[in-house]
């Protein structure tokens, strides 16, 4: 270079040093940590990273093409090349631009809500680097699969519940066990285990597809089957005792103490009718659906065409009592009839028009009615069962039996058979159902969960479902495989009348059931889904007292911390398990509650440190605390307009404020203790609040003042929850009693006592 040229060169770079040469960043010190065990990524680096990088490098925003939200992004890199070079921490750009050596630094200067990196984080990720950058996610998350812990017996108040926004599902801590109910008739629809300490916090989606329910340290997640009503049958003049599915699953066909029989289609609309002689008990139809079996009090099972009830044949006699049940077998050309006589018969059908049926074969033998009874679906054995808690197995050729087995101690109600065989139900006058292997009859599980005899068992044409109907009223789905609950339905009366028996079931297709009942209605309820637990979330520092989605359901709030030491807010990705934010700093004590506002923008969280804070979810910067409340602040909820917030706390009120001012507008009229959660309801000045001194009030917003009181309740009241609209209001007790009432007009509609303690 000749001496001109190094001249201008130097001129130049003299020049443009304001705009060309920018200052060297200050470097942040990085602590020389020594840890007590081996660095981990999914312990001690994902939570850092969380906090301060995927908010910007994420798959939804991923600036500079880099993903930090797994290992495996940022091995790849962006388009600066890869972030993490293991082993070599001072070459990695994500060490380099975190501890501010190499420019453009992180976060970036003009991002100033952003706070960089400590010098113990720093410590951390040089550590995890330098020791090969190993991914241990599914490490962790296996030795994070733990087994249920056992609790004191008796150890199970209700501390944290919710019900659907539907009003139809409610889900309660009890003890370290999630138990989910149908609201409409009590009926209990699983128990989901998973956690070794108490309960502390439920909550479901908005939609109602998944529920959360945090504990010690740790969340768990599940996704959630639905359902709901999707017709109702009018037409019947009393009450219905059959409903038979054709094979097409198109037609359903009813009977009952009308002396009618009736054809539907699947929206409930009648296709036709005819009338019989006598009430109808029974009812079955032949494999093609041309012929119906009918029987009833008069001891005849008669045989009719499908078409316009023309009977076929004479009358099948001999029966000394009602005739309870019917089973066509041998291609439709045989019939099986069991009666109050305690006596099932299978009869050889005539030719039609013939003037004499032939002789029945006899099965004798049972003491008692007997009330039910199947065919395996090769034809060879008839299946019987009755009041002297017996089931039968009988030879159809000869009429023999080939086995007895003792299943129940009271009476047999019901029976139903798998489509391949393998599989026999029961359902009792004791309130269980019991699911038994064929061949064999060794009984695989005994199923609880109805609160009044099961009438009426069904499996599904696929028989991967199963339905047991019971005398409260109650339908429950059942999965198959896992023999557990997975939905449940009250069949109510018309004009949102009682529940009443549920007489007969029957699938239409694998995702519809019929029930009949004793209300003269029939319903079709669909349903899908199953119970699937996913990735558990954490580890939380200490207990989690209080959760929340977002409005879609795809961020999961987790509020704890612990106790008089730090209040902790974690913000997670439901769907793939990760962490987005967490809010550190936010409150000085534990956070008992938390809510997202309606449109999903900002979190509310309430803290023992006295204060209601409200934080922005996208980078989780603290917008406004409110100061006011003299002990613990317990609760708090939304206006649906996020204009407003209530809290509760420890000093017995609940206070409203105005959320951009933070300026206290009331204070409502004291309760007689702690007020320990709140539910504003949608649209509408009306605040739900439960209370240690055994009340759920309605407080007006407007003035301050209770507008309603619901009673019941004989012990401390720990969580309230309401349905969208306030129809339904549900609250858990410290004795371990969840109360479901009427939300307009405070009337109890159930009370679901506390289940027998478990013990080892």
């Amino acid at each position: 270079m000749s001496k001109i040229q190094g001249f201008t060169l130097a001129l130049f770079l003299c020049l443009a040093a304001p705009s060309f040469l920018s200052a060297a960043p200050t470097p942040i010190p990085v602590s020389n940590l020594t840890l007590k065990q081996p660095v981990s990524y999914s312990r001690d680096v994902a939570d850092i990273l969380s906090a301060k990088c995927v908010g910007c490098h994420s798959e939804a925003i991923a600036e500079s093409k880099l993903n930090m939200e797994e290992v495996a992004g940022m091995l790849k890199g962006g388009k600066h090349g890869p972030a993490v070079l293991p082993g070599k921490a001072e070459a990695s750009l994500l060490f380099q631009m975190g501890s501010h050596r190499v420019e453009p630094v992180m976060p970036p200067k003009e991002k100033k809500e952003a706070k960089p990196l400590t010098s113990d984080e720093l410590g951390i990720l040089k550590l995890w680097i330098d020791s090969g950058a190993k991914d241990d996610s599914a490490e962790m998350a296996q030795a994070e699969t733990f087994e249920l812990g056992d609790l004191p017996p008796g150890v199970q108040p209700i501390y944290a519940l919710d019900i659907t926004a539907d009003g139809q599902r409610v889900a309660c801590g009890r003890a370290n066990l999630v138990q989910v109910y149908d609201a409409d008739s009590g009926v209990e629809i699983i128990t989901l285990g998973g956690h070794k300490d108490l309960i502390e916090s439920v909550r479901f989606t908005p939609d109602g597809r998944r529920l959360a329910a945090g504990s010690y340290q740790f969340v768990t997640l599940w996704n959630v089957p639905t359902g709901n009503l999707t017709a109702t049958f009018n037409g019947h003049g009393d009450q219905v005792k059959t409903a038979f599915v054709l094979p097409d699953g198109a037609t359903i066909i009813s009977s009952g103490l009308d002396k009618t029989v009736r054809f539907w289609d699947r929206t409930g609309k009648p296709i036709r009718q005819f009338s019989t002689p006598s009430e109808i008990l029974a009812l079955a139809a032949s494999p093609d659906g041309k012929s119906l079996a009918l029987g009833g009090p008069d001891n005849l099972v008669r045989i009719v065409s499908a078409a316009d009830g023309k009977e076929i044949s004479p009358p099948l006699s001999g029966h000394a009592g009602a005739i309870l049940d019917l089973a066509f077998l041998a291609g439709g050309k045989k019939i099986a009839s069991v009666s109050a006589d305690g006596n099932a018969r299978i009869w050889t059908l005539a030719e039609p028009r013939a003037d004499k049926p032939l002789d029945p074969l006899l099965l004798p033998g049972s003491k008692g009615p007997i009330r039910a009874l199947v065919v395996t679906p090769d034809g060879r054995i008839v299946i019987t069962a009755g009041d002297d808690g017996k089931v039968r197995f009988w030879h159809a050729e000869d009429g023999k039996v080939s086995q007895e087995l003792s299943i129940h101690d009271q009476p047999v109600l019901a029976l139903a058979i798998s489509p391949k065989g393998d599989r026999l139900l029961t359902g009792s006058a004791d309130k269980t159902a019991k699911v038994l292997e064929l061949p064999g009859g060794r009984v695989l599980k005994t199923l609880s969960g109805h609160l009044g005899p099961v009438n009426t068992v069904a499996f599904s044409p696929d028989g991967t479902r199963f339905a047991t109907g019971g005398n409260e009223g109650g339908v429950k789905i059942w999965n198959t495989s896992r023999m557990e609950g997975l939905i449940a339905f009250g069949h109510k009366a018309p004009g949102d009348g009682p529940l009443q028996p549920i007489q007969r079931l029957a699938f239409a297709g694998n995702e519809t059931i019929i029930s009949a009942s004793a209300d003269k209605t029939l319903k079709a309820w669909s349903f899908e889904g199953d119970w699937s637990e996913m990735k558990p979330l954490g580890p939380h520092a200490f207990r989690v007292l209080a959760l929340d989605f977002n409005p879609d359901g795809t961020l999961l709030a987790a509020g704890g911390g612990e106790p008089s030491r730090s209040g902790e807010v974690k913000i997670w990705e439901v769907g793939r398990g990760l962490p987005v934010r967490t809010l550190d700093g936010l409150h000085s004590d534990t956070i008992f509650s938390l809510r997202f506002s309606p449109d999903g923008s900002r979190l509310a969280t309430a803290g023992a440190d006295k204060f209601a804070k409200v934080s922005r979810v996208s980078d989780g910067k603290e917008l406004r605390s409110y100061e006011g409340h003299t002990h613990h602040v317990l609760a708090v909820d939304w206006k649906s307009d996020g204009t407003q917030i209530v809290t509760g706390g420890g000093d017995n009120v609940i206070k409203l404020w105005e959320v951009e001012t933070g300026e206290q507008l009331r204070t409502f009229q004291p309760a007689g203790k702690q007020v320990t959660s709140v539910r504003w309801l949608a649209g509408k000045p009306e605040v739900f609040g439960a209370s240690g001194d055994k009340q759920v009030r309605l407080w007006n917003s407007d003035n301050g003042g209770v507008a309603r009181a619901f009673s019941g309740p004989g012990d401390y009241i720990f969580a309230v929850a309401s349905s969208k609209d306030g129809s339904r209001v549900v609250a858990g007790c410290a004795d371990s009693v969840l109360f479901i009432w009427n939300g307009q007009n405070a009337q109890l509609q159930r009370k679901i006592d506390a289940p027998i303690p478990r013990t080892k």
